[in-house]
């Protein structure tokens, strides 16, 4: 009898045991995922592991026409006329662009937690995606612009169409 008992309480400490493990590692995983997500711009004296000033991240919403990145740097091209070689060109893997209002290029990069983790946003609309439908269309960009060394890029976290394609110039 004896035996049954401390068998039992033996199977409590090690079953308490074991949900304290498992509550500090959702905890642990939670802080550093809610760290993730919740970035905010970070103070540009951070050095990453290779030394280097992390990048200044500021969450903004941009308007613009999306284009295809090479044909617009190489020969300016983009609007409706363009259309049919930009798709071609996107779906080839050349990257998008905003091409903003206020005349300036960025390139548009997908949501780098999406890319590292993709089974964890399953069945979340990826607004990436989205905008390669968008091709020589006016949107509204919703996400987290960064430069370096004077390349301008913008993580999607939304995009949403606002009017008629713009006209190529």
């Amino acid at each position: 009898m004896r035996d049954t008992l401390n068998n039992r309480s033996s199977g409590h400490r090690h079953t308490r045991w074991i949900s304290g493990v498992i509550l500090a590692t959702v905890l642990v995983v939670g802080l550093v995922a809610g760290t993730a997500i919740g970035r905010s711009t970070p103070d540009a004296s951070k050095k990453n592991a290779a030394g280097l000033a992390v990048a200044n991240r500021t969450l903004v919403t941009l308007r613009g026409e999306v284009v295809d990145y090479y044909c617009f740097i190489e020969k300016g091209l983009r609007g409706p006329g363009h259309l049919e070689c930009a798709v071609k060109c996107v779906s080839g893997d050349i990257c998008m662009g905003l091409y903003t209002t206020d005349g300036e290029l960025l390139m548009v990069s997908v949501n780098h937690l999406r890319a590292m983790d993709p089974l964890s946003f399953k069945g979340i609309p990826d607004p990436f995606n989205r905008c390669r439908g968008l091709l020589a269309q006016t949107v509204d960009l919703t996400g987290y612009r960064m430069e370096r060394l004077g390349q301008k890029i913008v993580e999607i976290m939304d995009v949403k169409p606002v009017g008629p394609a713009s006209a190529q110039g």
